[in-house]
């Protein structure tokens, strides 16, 4: 199986450039969604160290938590994983391992999910879109299919990730990397030291020798070496050699520790010119090309080895099955807005939904009040045509006598997007309440939303601190209504939390402006402007049916907060910690436009009334 390794490594220059070239917009969509939140990188057999160098851009660029694991270890180790993110590696995409994981990180409703694979066919990357907060990458890279070790799908996932988190690679000394090997010293074993961004480096080289079957590799950091590690070498000097990774930010520590070595222990050194993230590309270019060389002297080639049968059947073991929650889906989401489980709030949440679950099974639909982007539609799609089939579900409610309501942070796109959407005879039943409710009217009317009219005074006030902040003048676009600011992050801005900093920034002008985000953007909005005029505006139209309200931001300071506070209120998404409004019933892992069109289908008129089916929402039942 598989491929001669010394025409793999004779690919890795053309790897490197396609990899430096590709696009790498949905990777950078996953790294800003990801923002303040903790990292569980994810990776199997060579894609470990991919893992590990994913969790070290997280840490550095991010400055937020992360941890690199296996399959095996998300699916048994990481009991709490709802409020990270997780990113998923592997080459093809394919192995039951990291499909496993996949599931898992969908049935637990993770913050965000990401796939990083390097062949054009993924299953994994079909799985990841498939989910309301998946980020699916799958290029086809020039080297075709590895041979038994990553090789060229290892250098193309680390140069693909860094470039996702904004690392400088213009450091990289391409004319050296693929460049004969060091040192070459056949020993039975080695110690493997690093610190920094060598030790994705170091995790390779661990996995590759073993793999390989050319070495057996102890992997420890610098300083960790000196708390007991040594003693190896006093004893089975004669069979091992250290391998010294540095980089310039550890070239003293590693200096400082090597003289230190026996003068019988051949000392491989491993120096890299660049820094920072490039310097853990330019390491795996040199181990990549050492093992060519200790290959050669064994007269091994790793990339076409007689793997056994039972070698074989070892990859086809099937991991294990996810155990079953006893906690039903709508009851976990409200523990995990707490980050909680506790049988304390397990039990009052259980009694809540179940009073909830009366009040809305009771209650007689007479209009429903909708967000836009996010629940009709995806974010990414938001000015796309509305989906066919969410066009569909909402013209059989209007159908059945049912008054609809949009409340939107947008404005005349979302108009537009319905009268193209929607039949006209329809419109005079379709209230619209634009920029957050600022604007009301039916969608017949064609001069609402209004930007003509006066800016109200918190805007203005609010506006004139945005407007001379230098940071969001080269961060940001700022755009003004005369009842709301609207934040969005520049493609090319550099990594921060901008939701956080524009609170920060605004929070002093003391107007009475209320702060709300969106999947895309930051709103500003004056203090009477709320989506619940939409929601009191169809009351007094249906009164005394009742306003069922959907959406998918409705925990603070999400732009469905006030939506989804009123006591009829389902999220599709995020849900608050009321205990009386904003449930998601949808069955785990599904969410946004998903959940959305299970509940409007679960929506059917008899005996009189309009009413929702609950029953058939947690089933997932269409």
């Amino acid at each position: 199986m598989g491929r001669p390794y010394a025409k793999e490594l004779l690919a890795l220059g053309d790897t490197l450039a396609w990899a430096v070239h590709e696009d790498v917009g949905v990777l950078q969509s996953f790294v800003n969604a990801a923002q303040g939140c903790p990292l569980l990188a994810v990776g199997s057999g060579g894609s470990v160290a991919a893992a590990h160098y994913a969790a070290l851009l997280h840490r550095h660029q991010m400055r937020s938590p992360s941890r690199h694991a296996t399959p095996l270890e998300l699916l048994l180790d990481e009991p709490g994983i709802a409020n990270s993110a997780v990113m998923i590696l592997s080459a093809s995409g394919r192995n039951r391992d990291v499909l496993a994981a996949a599931q898992a990180a969908i049935g637990a409703e993770v913050r965000v999910l990401g796939s990083l694979s390097t062949r054009s066919k993924s299953p994994l990357a079909d799985m990841v879109r498939g989910y309301g907060r998946g980020y699916a990458f799958a290029g086809q890279s020039p080297a075709g299919k590895d041979g038994y070790l990553a090789t060229n799908s290892l250098l193309a996932t680390l140069v693909l990730l860094a470039r996702s988190y904004g690392a400088d690679l213009g450091s990289l000394p391409t004319s050296q990397m693929f460049s004969a090997p060091a040192d070459v010293v056949a020993r039975r074993s080695a110690i493997v030291l690093h610190a920094g961004w060598s030790a994705p480096v170091s995790t390779d080289l661990e996995s590759r020798m073993h793999e390989s079957t050319l070495m057996n590799v102890q992997v420890c950091d610098y300083r960790n070496f000196g708390h007991g590690r040594h003693l190896w070498l006093s004893r089975r000097g004669e069979e091992t050699l250290v391998v010294a990774l540095v980089t310039p930010e550890t070239d003293l520590l590693a200096e400082r520790t090597l003289k230190l070595v026996p003068e019988d222990v051949p000392v491989v050194r491993m120096q890299a010119e660049a820094s920072g993230p490039a310097a853990t590309i330019e390491l795996l270019c040199k181990v990549l090309h050492w093992t060519g060389g200790i290959a050669d002297l064994q007269s091994i080639d790793p990339g076409r080895p007689q793997v056994p049968q039972f070698g074989r059947r070892l990859f086809h073991v099937r991991p294990p099955r996810e155990a079953k929650t006893t906690i039903i889906p709508p009851v976990q989401r409200k523990l995990d807005r707490l980050n909680v489980d506790d049988p304390l709030p397990r039990r009052i949440y259980l009694q809540a939904f179940a009073s909830f679950r009366r009040t809305l099974s009771d209650a007689d639909i007479g209009a429903v009040a909708l967000d836009y982007d996010g629940t009709l539609c995806t974010t990414r799609d938001r000015f796309a045509p509305l989906p066919e089939e969410m066009r569909n579900a909402c013209i059989r409610l209007l159908g059945m006598g049912l008054a609809l309501g949009i409340a939107t942070g947008r404005g005349r796109s979302v108009r537009d997007a319905l009268r193209s959407a929607l039949p006209v005879e329809h419109w005079g039943s379709v209230l619209v309440g634009y920029y957050n409710g600022a604007d009301l009217a039916p969608l017949t009317a064609d001069d609402v939303p209004d930007k003509g009219r006066p800016e109200d005074p918190a805007i203005t006030a609010v506006r004139s601190v945005i407007d001379a902040d230098p940071v969001l003048a080269q961060c940001a676009v700022v755009e003004a209504r005369p009842s709301q600011v609207t934040v969005s992050p520049l493609q090319e801005a550099p990594l921060m939390d901008l939701p956080a900093y524009v609170l920060d920034l605004v929070q002093h002008v003391r107007t009475g402006a209320h702060f709300l985000r969106s999947g895309h953007s930051i709103d500003i909005v004056a203090p009477e402007v709320s989506k619940l005029r939409v929601v009191e505006r169809l009351a007094e139209q249906v009164c005394p049916r009742s306003v069922l309200c959907i959406g998918d931001r409705g925990a603070w300071p999400g732009n469905d907060s006030h939506l989804l506070s009123h006591e009829v209120s389902l999220s599709v998404d995020q849900v608050s910690a009321s205990l009386s409004s904003c449930w998601n019933l949808a069955p785990a892992g599904v969410l946004g436009p998903q959940a959305t069109l299970l509940y409007l289908k679960a929506i059917s008129a008899g005996d009189g009334a309009v009413r929702l089916d609950v029953d058939q929402v947690m089933r997932g039942a269409s």
